[in-house]
């Protein structure tokens, strides 16, 4: 079959590389795939063959990102690199993941015209909402109760004068009309959907396959780098900012510290600016020692390993709607518990109580004492790590979720 998969970038990282994964694990498989991405450089344009997968770099010109509500709507270069691709390689299948920065929804059109099988995978709230549902958390929310994702009018005093009333409207018309199928990363993630206008998404879970261990050494090396030779270890990776509950949780440090005053706190990706400033502004408040807010940047190959081998768990308390919480996973399928929020996607990971805990991130004691809970009992982080590989291992693996996509497929070419 030639698939033609797209995205707004091309990636190893968030739903990039989930889209990047899929492609290369379909090559091998014997599919004939393309991927089309876009640049914002022309001297990245161009054509190469990577893993088994013909990809093509389009330029689209770079703009201010803030307008992407509007942008997305009417992206005139996005959609003519899709017509362009579509005409180029023919394909009986467009599996579209993200658009609504660069490629925009009149890509969708654009591969329909083509005569393909259009599909796509939901990664995030940006069909319905432009902050990620960040304002519909509240304290009264407590896991396990029903939650209705319902955007409205609170959008427009999130966006203020970027809000656009007729943008929800207008994309549920191009997916209603140039999609042939709707895909989710997770049951909650189709629920969103659903509660926005856009029912019958089908769950596709995004899979990981088993990762290397850091090479020898690595491990050591870094912890000691880092001052965390001795530390209990909390994990928080990922872009760090005040949607991704970096704040709360340096508040929850300074309760976990009073019991556990051993552990420290890992940040592994990079702040938004100034946002690191206000990180250690609020430890000095909470009077934590400097030392226990360990800024390590971004990691990747055997030092992102090592990241997830010292930790003792891993804390992803996002204030905004995660569609999956795919650093969950990542920290799952090595055998690292997670205490994780509940709003959104990552319930459909963790397994409460099996795989680790969640919470209600706006709950600063109860984020606390869930972590309190692993690092001081050692026994039960181990049963819970043993949970969280072996949930990972049976129920989002790579292979299980490309066998998913090629079942879609299948249904819409006979």
């Amino acid at each position: 079959m030639k698939v033609l998969l797209a995205n707004d970038l091309y990636g190893h990282s968030s739903a990039a590389g989930v889209a990047v994964g899929m492609a290369e694990a379909l090559a091998a498989r014997g599919h004939q795939v393309s991927f089309l991405a876009t640049v914002q450089s022309q001297q990245e344009a161009g054509r190469s063959h990577e893993a088994g997968v013909d990809v093509l770099r389009v330029f689209t010109p770079p703009y201010a990102l803030r307008f992407k509500a509007w942008r997305s709507l009417d992206a005139p270069a996005g959609a003519g690199a899709m017509a362009e691709a579509v005409a180029a390689v023919q394909p009986d299948v467009v599996h579209v993941h993200n658009l609504h920065i660069h490629l925009g929804y009149g890509a969708l059109a654009a591969a329909r015209a083509g005569g393909a099988a259009v599909v796509l995978q939901v990664h995030d709230v940006m069909p319905f909402c432009h902050q990620k549902l960040f304002c519909q958390l509240d304290e009264r929310i407590h896991p396990g109760d029903e939650i209705h994702y319902r955007a409205g009018l609170k959008c427009a005093l999130c966006v203020k004068a970027r809000w656009n009333p007729f943008r929800n409207a207008a994309i549920r018309r191009t997916l209603r009309r140039d999609v042939d199928r709707l895909l989710a990363v997770s049951p909650e993630m189709a629920r969103a959907l659903a509660d926005n206008g856009l029912p019958g998404a089908v769950v596709v879970p995004n899979g990981i396959e088993p990762p290397s261990p850091a090479a020898p050494g690595v491990c050591e090396q870094l912890a000691a780098r880092l001052g965390l030779l001795g530390r209990s270890v909390i994990l928080h990776a990922g872009r760090l900012d005040r949607l991704k509950g970096s704040l709360e949780l340096v508040a929850a440090l300074e309760l976990v510290l009073r019991r556990a005053p051993d552990s420290a706190l890992l940040l592994v990706g990079e702040a938004l600016p100034g946002f690191r400033d206000e990180l250690l502004a609020l430890a000095g408040r909470l009077g934590l020692p400097r030392e226990r807010l360990v800024f390590a940047g971004w990691l990747s190959g055997d030092e992102l390993a090592a990241a997830y081998e010292l930790a003792d768990v891993l804390a992803s308390p996002s204030l905004c709607f995660e569609s999956f919480g795919l650093v969950n996973l990542e920290a799952m399928v090595r055998g690292v518990p997670v205490v994780a929020s509940m709003w959104g996607g990552p319930s459909d990971v963790v397994t409460e109580g099996e795989s680790g805990y969640l919470v209600n991130p706006l709950h600063v004691d109860v984020l606390a004492e869930r972590l309190l809970r692993i690092l001081c009992d050692p026994m039960l982080a181990q049963e819970l790590g043993r949970g969280a590989a072996r949930r990972a291992r049976e129920h989002f693996s790579l292979s299980a979720t490309v066998d998913a996509v090629e079942h879609v497929y299948r249904e819409l070419i006979p």
